[in-house]
């Protein structure tokens, strides 16, 4: 049998440790708009950063498959120190370019309606989001990583 020397650096599943930290600490702002009928189903895939695999950089990956109510706003506005890429791809198929939804996101104070699956450049110290979910017709990869080994904000701390 082949010795597999570098499977931990193969993720399949999300970080149970990692899952457990975030028990009971859902922001207020998603509980109050869960409550007004606003919300999205989704699975959360993957965690990365240097504390589940030492020298990983900062990575998050989702699965957005339905939005309820008027949209759900996911993300306040906030900065970072380092930059950071989140993106967008849709799932129909023969059309990978479309997204299959429409998200609203913000740069600095300019709103953008996306409904093209994308990459979005984050350069350090740029504010950016809030990220809101208007509308998901079909499922919507989404993800976030950045050139840090750990994610933090400098800015735009939610409860």
């Amino acid at each position: 049998m082949t010795e597999e020397k570098y499977r931990k650096y193969i993720i399949t599943e999300p970080d149970r440790d990692y899952l457990k930290s975030l028990e009971g600490k859902t922001p207020k702002s998603i509980e109050e708009q869960r409550k007004a009928g606003n919300y999205f189903e989704g699975v959360y895939m993957f965690h990365l950063d240097d504390n589940i695999l030492p020298g990983g950089f900062y990575t998050d990956c989702h699965w957005i498959t339905a939005v309820h109510g008027n949209g759900v706003q996911t993300e306040i506005a906030h900065t970072h120190d380092f930059g950071e890429t989140l993106g967008f791809v849709g799932s129909i198929p023969g059309k990978p370019r479309e997204l299959g939804g429409v998200i609203e996101f913000w740069l600095e104070d300019e709103k953008y309606v996306i409904d093209k699956s994308c990459l979005i450049f984050v350069p350090a110290g740029m504010k950016h989001l809030p990220l809101i979910f208007r509308k998901v017709d079909s499922p919507i990869f989404f993800w976030t990583a950045s050139d840090s080994r750990n994610y933090g904000r400098t800015s735009g701390n939610d409860e």
